[in-house]
């Protein structure tokens, strides 16, 4: 029978924790699934795990490749999976065992291409549910500007896709590194989607690390970030879907970027001198704040550092 939901994992680096995954996924209560596994080059004994439970298991697939980096593990996975739908699982994380089941019925039930529920952050013992501020079902051209507003939590995980909305044009290059990847693959994933729903159903629970990839955002240059931008902006030229509202968000959105993500200033650069002449006057005040703190990166630094020991102090 052919399996009506996939999961996907693509698998680097992880065999601590990857056994984890696995038997998350294995333990789902939706039955007609599979898994499948996908080796990116691991030079641990991750790939190995994952030949043994596919020796077990007749529903685990394994796709052993070189390693190219994320997107084109999962891009490897889309092309491996059987199922209608998908779900994007990251070897380090897990998944609550009814987490296809919910996503599933709310997509048969709403007619949806994607489905996102909220996910459980978990940092050593503490686990905090982080919901949606957004609950519905929305068009494609309302899930591209959602992703481009700050503070909107859909990325790669806690979410089933149609299968067949990945179209080639979804993934960046696979020459080229970019930031906020998750970001860029939904803007242009928008494009095939007719239907999305946003539920915070517990869906998901990610396994936060002090030194995960998601966290060393700093560590992205001025010339990647520069580059991500005018991704964006030449799939919104490509898709003759530019407008003022979208380069608004665009624009409060490098603001953002460069105040959070950038470790060391170079205001030389262009994309540096692009973002500091914009006229941020009618930008929401955090923005305004950021865009003028941007002229004295030792002040914004202790600025934001501050913010963060008060929150943590509080919450």
């Amino acid at each position: 029978m052919t399996p009506t939901v996939s999961i996907i994992i693509p698998i680097y680096k992880t065999e601590a924790t990857l056994a984890r995954c696995i038997d998350s996924a294995l333990a789902q209560t939706f039955s007609n699934i599979e898994i499948v596994l996908v080796d990116d080059g691991s030079p641990d004994n991750a790939g190995k795990i994952a030949d043994e439970y596919a020796a077990k298991h007749s529903n685990i697939v394994v796709v052993h490749k070189e390693n190219a980096g994320l997107a084109e593990a999962r891009r490897t996975g889309i092309h491996a999976a059987s199922g209608e739908f998908f779900v994007p699982l990251d070897s380090d994380d897990t998944i609550p065992a009814n987490a296809v089941q919910l996503m599933y019925d709310h997509c048969v039930a709403d007619d949806l291409d994607m489905c996102y529920g909220a996910y459980m952050r978990v940092v050593g013992e503490r686990r905090t549910l982080e919901p949606h501020n957004f609950v519905g079902v929305v068009t494609g051209e309302e899930f591209l500007e959602r992703n481009l507003t700050l503070g909107f939590l859909c990325g790669s995980h806690n979410c089933m896709c149609r299968t067949s909305t990945w179209t080639e044009d979804v993934y960046p290059p696979a020459d080229r590194r970019f930031p906020s990847e998750d970001v860029l693959i939904n803007v242009k994933l928008s494009k095939n989607l007719r239907r999305v729903g946003i539920f915070n159903d517990y869906v998901y629970d990610y396994y936060f690390y002090e030194n995960s990839l998601s966290v060393g955002g700093a560590f992205f240059t001025l010339s990647l970030w520069q580059d991500f931008f005018e991704e964006v902006r030449c799939f919104l030229k490509k898709e003759k879907c530019e407008s003022e509202k979208l380069e608004r968000l665009i624009k409060i959105m490098e603001i953002d970027r460069l105040s959070f993500y950038i470790k060391t200033y170079d205001k030389t650069h262009p994309w540096y001198r692009k973002v500091m002449a914009y006229d941020s006057s009618q930008f929401p005040k955090k923005t305004r704040v950021m865009h003028a703190l941007l002229r004295y990166p030792s002040l914004l630094k202790r600025c934001i550092k501050m913010n963060r020991w008060r929150k943590n102090l509080f919450t």
